[in-house]
Formats: C-alpha cells, structure tokens, sequence
C-alpha cells in the first residue's frame, strides 16, 4: 500500500492524500493531510475510513510506505 501527497485535478489546485494499492489504477483521493500528526497513525485511520476496519488490521504496515511531502 502506498498513501502520498497528490493534487486533484490540473484545473482545481486542491491538494490531498491518495490512497494505493499495487494492483490497482485509480486510488482512494482524501483531502486530508497529518498536520503534525504521527504519519502512521493517521494512515490508518484514512484507511480505516476509506476501506474499513478489517484492512487496517490484516496489513503488514511495515511494508507500507506513507509521504506527505
């Protein structure tokens, strides 16, 4: 799973995470950002929200990779 810093649409500037997984083209878009929250934490809870709990418990998070640059 990768969550990364991404813009929604060329003409809108709007700015966000995205949600990805590897088999998957198009990812989950959350305007959300950590704002000095743990990183790791607040994945899981993007994840929690966009998929549910049952994904955030059976990941292996340390083969996860999270970016907020």
């Amino acid at each position: 799973m990768l969550v990364y810093h991404s813009y929604y649409g060329c003409d809108t500037g709007c700015c966000g995470h995205i949600v990805r997984f590897e088999d998957e083209d198009n990812g989950h878009f959350d305007f959300g950002h950590p704002y000095g929250k743990d990183r790791l934490e607040w994945a899981k809870e993007l994840l929690r929200e966009t998929l549910g709990e049952d994904h955030v418990a059976d990941l292996d998070w340390s083969q996860s990779v999270i970016v907020d640059d």
